[in-house]
């Protein structure tokens, strides 16, 4: 079972490799990562339709 900081840590990384494969240097894609990460916490307090899954760096890198 994954615990909501691992989760996190996962998600960061997921997000600053997607930023650099999308041309970002270092600091961007840190910056976007600490950003994802940010949309994921915020979202997991919201009432949504159950299955929504979370949204991808792809969304929020185009939002």
């Amino acid at each position: 079972m994954q615990t909501t900081q691992n989760r996190a840590e996962l998600a960061h990384e997921q997000a600053f490799a997607f930023a650099l494969a999308q041309g970002s240097g270092r600091e961007r894609a840190e910056e976007f990562a600490g950003e994802y990460v940010n949309v994921l916490e915020d979202r997991a307090g919201e009432i949504r339709y159950p299955d929504a899954p979370a949204p991808t760096p792809e969304e929020v890198w185009i939002s």
